[in-house]
């Protein structure tokens, strides 16, 4: 026995005939017939006075057609629940460990306050904007720079600080304390590529042209992984963020404040206005008490 069992029985019993009620759930009358004879065979009795036109129920099918439609309006009311619950769902998109860093911390806060029904993925940084305007997430926590332009992408700040120069031991400039944009850009540079980092590749070319620098970008890699290893086997400078946490022994790389530095970027919570339910904005009501939070500490 199963739920399309009585689904079919209710039907007969309601059109008075097999074959109205294959057509209107787009099933062969045949198969109704057989769904009516397993039911019988179930409960071991006759369900369907067959010998009657428009057929009708037997005493024991009027007992059955009774509880069956309790059956089936109760599974409608559970299917709502199950859909309402997996609507619920907040969908955040992130790029870089820093962004899922950051992204724990405010999970921790907003449990705390609520329950939410989280559901998180990465993505390429330069996909994120996309995904958020094809209503494939909800918010999205990375670098602002990949909202650059777009103007219906509204932004909460969870984090700001400074690119910082990363040097291997082999460099000359490995043993610094700080470094000038004259430096750095007198160095060979290496950045992970366009297509890796989105809008931020040519936000930071336009920085350090309106800086009258002009950038020997001599490599690209396709993952911070691989930037580390180039940096450290072919002498070469590259930016991470402050406070970023390197997978490679720190002793190999040396991370270096740059004084004169126009490189900043912010870490935010990304999200348009429209796309929001109640739910959502209940999620971005607690994210920006846990901004306060931390710029109160």
């Amino acid at each position: 026995m199963n739920l399309n069992s009585l689904k079919y029985f209710v039907d007969v019993v309601k059109l008075g005939s097999f074959t109205a009620a294959g057509k209107k759930n787009l099933v062969a009358q045949t198969s109704v017939s057989q769904q009516i004879q397993q039911l019988e065979n179930y409960f071991d009795c006759l369900l369907i006075d067959r010998s009657k036109n428009p057929v009708v129920p037997t005493n024991e099918g009027k007992v059955l057609f009774e509880e069956s439609e309790k059956v089936l309006q109760q599974f409608v009311l559970l299917e709502k629940a199950v859909q309402e619950s997996v609507s619920k769902k907040i969908k955040i998109q992130y790029s870089s460990i820093m962004d899922i860093q950051i992204l724990a911390e405010i999970l921790d806060e907003a449990t705390q306050i609520d329950e939410f029904n989280i559901e998180i993925e990465k993505v390429s940084l330069s996909n994120i904007a996309k995904c958020l305007n094809q209503k494939k997430y909800d918010f999205a926590v990375t670098f602002d720079s990949e909202f650059y332009e777009e103007i219906d992408i509204k932004t909460v700040v969870l984090y700001q600080g400074e690119y910082l120069a990363g040097i291997g031991t082999h460099h000359p400039l490995y043993a610094s304390k700080s470094l000038t944009m004259k430096q750095v850009y007198e160095s060979e540079l290496i950045m992970l590529s366009p297509e890796k980092i989105g809008k931020s590749y040519q936000l930071m070319l336009n920085r350090s042209l309106d800086e009258q620098f002009k950038p020997r970008i001599s490599n690209f890699a396709d993952d911070v992984e691989s930037e580390l290893l180039l940096i450290q086997q072919k002498k070469l400078l590259g930016f991470f963020p402050e406070h970023y946490p390197l997978n490679l022994n720190n002793d190999l790389i040396n991370l270096i404040p740059i004084v004169d530095n126009p490189h900043k970027y912010k870490i935010v919570l990304a999200y348009k206005e429209k796309n929001l339910d109640k739910r959502n904005r209940a999620f971005l009501n607690t994210v920006k008490k846990f901004k306060q939070y931390r710029e109160n500490l």
